[in-house]
């Protein structure tokens, strides 16, 4: 009977443990403070001048303005409109910049170039964009195609102008840390701004490690590969992000995010 006493005692002695170590898991303070993006800060070994952008947002999180800057100076102040039902219009210094077609999640389906001309994007269920296409000469032509495994986008497939030939694939692969404050780091916008409140598709869920790219037309294939490095802000975000090119040139990104209250 004192051995089972005993063996219950015990027990009882375990489960507390395991429970106040849950609890302070629960409140560990390496969790990463998802946060809306404020400002980035682009500039590369190739071009020193600094480009700058900082976000404004609405209740519902949708970019409604944001202010570039190059060099320090004055580049563009951009106002987003979506008065007009499944309508993005950009304005920059108060003139017609563009005016896409959104659909019901404010993702951007088309994207004109002029009146006859423009790029159209496809989603998947979950809010990734996982085709785009360019429509000139009056016919649709694949430019660019998206794989998406367990919320990360693993692979990037550039067509040529006939919309078939592959000339170029971009794999990627993904460290363990959550990328949860929506850094786009794998997309098919040449842009810093674009991407910034999603509209072009959701996010991946990890930080990048580094990505790999060819052309598969090329025999014997030659890899080239980019790696990205890190250094986080008290809150656990990436305040720093710098990406290593092949050619040991490097480009750095600095973010600074929105506090919540």
């Amino acid at each position: 009977m004192k051995k089972f006493l005993a063996f219950l005692m015990m027990a009882t002695l375990l489960v507390t443990a395991f429970n106040s170590c849950k609890d302070d898991d629960d409140d560990d303070d390496d969790d990463v403070q998802a946060s809306l993006i404020k400002t980035i800060s682009f500039s590369a070994d190739w071009n020193r001048a600094v480009s700058g952008y900082e976000f404004f947002y609405n209740a519902d999180d949708l970019v409604t303005n944001f202010n570039r800057t190059y060099a320090g100076e004055p580049d563009g102040a951009f106002v987003y409109d979506y008065t007009t039902a499944s309508k993005l219009k950009i304005t920059k210094d108060g003139e017609d910049y563009n005016t896409y077609d959104i659909n019901a999640q404010h993702l951007i389906t088309k994207e004109p170039w002029n009146d006859t001309d423009w790029s159209a994007y496809e989603y998947d269920a979950n809010g990734y964009c996982t085709k785009v296409y360019e429509h000139w000469d009056g016919a649709d032509h694949l430019k660019y195609e998206m794989t998406i495994t367990n919320g990360n986008i693993v692979k990037i497939t550039t067509y040529d102008d006939d919309g078939v030939t592959a000339k170029r694939i971009k794999e990627f692969t993904y460290t363990t840390g959550d990328n949860v404050n929506n850094i786009h780091q794998a997309n098919v916008t040449d842009s810093d701004w674009k991407p910034v409140g999603g509209y072009y598709g959701k996010a991946s869920k990890k930080l990048l490690d580094y990505f790999e790219y060819w052309d598969p037309r090329e025999n014997p294939i030659e890899k080239k590969k980019s790696t990205l490095t890190y250094v986080f802000d008290a809150k656990n975000r990436p305040s720093k992000v710098t990406k290593t090119l092949y050619d040991m040139s490097t480009e750095i990104w600095d973010y600074t995010y929105y506090e919540n209250e």
